[in-house]
């Protein structure tokens, strides 16, 4: 798998050919987002939390040992029951409960989520990440697998300014699935429909693109996941 130098649009700019540069540097996803894997696991999201970025069904990298910080998002038990809440949010409910708290527990800090705009092979059953490897569950083919990274909001709410997301230059494209295309020489990111040849955006605020004879139109890849990071967490040496 290798990094992509350009940036994939979520607008109408962007770049032609993100071939031309990206082989730069091989990456390892377990080696970007993983770095103590014995307090480091996955769990499925359950609850949905929108404004970070965080659907039902994601997958969520939890760090145990990292204390919470204002900014994070930690995940939570409570009467069984799992969910994500923002730290400053949940400190103010604390401080103004009436009652006590001790059926609340702090398991970690999502430090990365995982959105699938494709259904997942189930999450294997796992402690930690010393049981499984991130890289292995997400990777099918190496030599056509990149990461890219987004420029713009058109593909919020599950693809934020700059989040990263994993191109897949072998798969198919499929209706309704997220590619990344170009379109009249810039790159762009674009949910695909194939019948009434649209391209849209997941963000309503931006309209529809119909494809026409005059058009230039190159298929790169399909996006199976994004990754949000919502704490610093790659690994890499560059």
């Amino acid at each position: 798998m290798f990094i992509l130098e350009s940036s994939a649009s979520a607008s109408i700019t962007g770049f032609e050919n993100p071939t031309l540069t990206f082989r730069k540097q091989a990456l390892n996803l377990t080696q970007m987002f993983v770095y103590a894997p014995s307090s480091m696991f996955l769990i499925e999201s359950t609850t949905e939390y929108v404004c970070s970025g965080i659907a039902i069904g994601d997958w969520l990298l939890i760090d145990a040992s990292r204390q919470p910080l204002v900014n994070d998002i930690v995940l939570v038990e409570q009467f069984d029951e799992r969910y994500c809440v923002s730290w400053s949010q949940l400190c103010a409910h604390m401080k103004h409960a009436c009652h006590g708290q001790d059926d609340l527990l702090v398991i970690g800090v999502v430090t990365v989520s995982i959105h699938h705009f494709r259904k997942p092979i189930s999450l294997p059953a796992h402690n930690s990440l010393i049981d499984i490897d991130l890289h292995s569950l997400l990777i099918d083919v190496e030599h056509s697998t990149l990461i890219c990274k987004a420029d713009g909001e058109s593909m919020r709410p599950y693809i934020f300014h700059h989040d990263l997301m994993l191109l897949e230059r072998h798969l198919k494209p499929g209706d309704d699935d997220v590619c990344i295309l170009a379109l009249n020489h810039d790159l762009v990111c674009k949910r695909v429909h194939l019948s009434s040849r649209l391209l849209s955006s997941d963000n309503p605020a931006y309209p529809d693109y119909r494809v026409t004879e005059s058009d230039y139109l190159r298929l790169h890849g399909v996006v199976r996941y994004s990754f949000r990071l919502h704490r610093d967490v790659l690994c890499t040496d560059s």
